[in-house]
């Protein structure tokens, strides 16, 4: 089927003003969010110390490098979520991304923590998020005010059990919709957690933007053109 002789020729398209311009709508047109993620040990219940932290339990390495691809920021050319080049908020970050929609995650524990400067600027990326994961490997429950923000829309909690079991905790301000496939109480296993935790962030991040004023659900816009290379109108 996909032999050469069986594949219809193809066309060489002029080149125009408004075909650029296509070109260059339709690789702008992805949607793009950013989601926290944070590390809490044993004992740590308050916000300098769960910001201090540098790295994770292994568990919560490994779940971490499920969540995209580890991109170095330097030379990283799809979507930053504001994070930046120069190191002052990390050297890497895990990224995802598909043809339609680029995701990009502030781990905490891969941004700089070594002076009260740059916890501030730590907890004004993380915090400024509409969607956190928070990892907790405490003893006691997690409380919503232990990192102060006025956003944080959705808490995505992950509590480790035994045998690489974790139970999910999701708590949601009353005006956001229904999202999923994760729900609260939910129990999965460490090979499924990274993919459907990431997609239950993806998809609670659409859920808070839909409260936008104007705000329209991602679809392919297609642009008709008449023979002169006119745009026509634009289907949504």
């Amino acid at each position: 089927m996909n032999s050469w002789d069986r594949r219809k020729p193809s066309l060489l398209i002029k080149s125009c003003a408004y075909l650029i311009l296509l070109f260059k709508f339709i690789k702008c047109s992805r949607e793009t969010h950013k989601i926290a993620v944070f590390y809490i040990g044993e004992g740590q219940e308050d916000k300098c110390s769960i910001l201090s932290n540098c790295a994770g339990s292994q568990d919560y390495e490994d779940f971490v490098s499920g969540l995209g691809w580890e991109v170095d920021l330097a030379t990283h050319c799809g979507f930053m979520g504001g994070l930046q080049r120069n190191g002052s908020t990390g050297l890497t970050a895990p990224y995802y991304a598909t043809s339609t929609m680029e995701a990009i995650f502030h781990v905490s524990t891969r941004m700089p923590s070594d002076s009260d400067d740059c916890l501030t600027k730590k907890l004004r990326h993380l915090g400024n998020d509409e969607v956190h994961i928070v990892w907790s490997e405490h003893s006691r429950d997690y409380r919503r005010g232990i990192i102060p923000t006025d956003f944080g829309d959705v808490l995505i909690i992950i509590y480790p059990m035994k045998n690489r079991v974790y139970f999910i905790q999701i708590i949601k301000k009353p005006q956001v919709p229904f999202f999923g496939p994760l729900f609260d109480g939910a129990i999965i296993t460490g090979t499924l957690l990274p993919s459907l935790v990431r997609a239950t962030c993806i998809n609670a991040s659409r859920a808070v933007k839909s409260r936008l004023t104007l705000y329209q659900s991602f679809i392919h816009s297609i642009w008709r053109l008449t023979g002169k290379g006119t745009p026509l109108n634009v289907l949504t």
